[in-house]
């Protein structure tokens, strides 16, 4: 369950480029295609990292929260 709640988390990312495109809201999504339709390459690169960053620490904290939750996985 935590897994696919971690991994649901990229999904709303790249939802969010769709989502706030087509309702015209602010946001991070928003900001990476109208950087791209003015051909602002580093607001592209410095979005693109930004959301790789966030995806990956949601991943490990998805990871780190396993041995909080279940008792049988310790580091031994």
């Amino acid at each position: 369950m935590v897994t696919v709640l971690g991994l649901e988390v990229g999904s709303l990312l790249s939802g969010a480029v769709i989502t706030e495109t087509v309702f015209a809201r602010p946001g991070i999504g928003k900001l990476i295609v109208d950087s791209i339709q003015s051909k602002d390459f580093t607001v592209v690169q410095g979005g693109v990292l930004f959301v790789a960053v966030v995806y990956v620490v949601v991943n490990l904290a998805v990871d780190v929260s396993y041995g909080f939750l279940d008792p049988r996985i310790r580091v031994s």
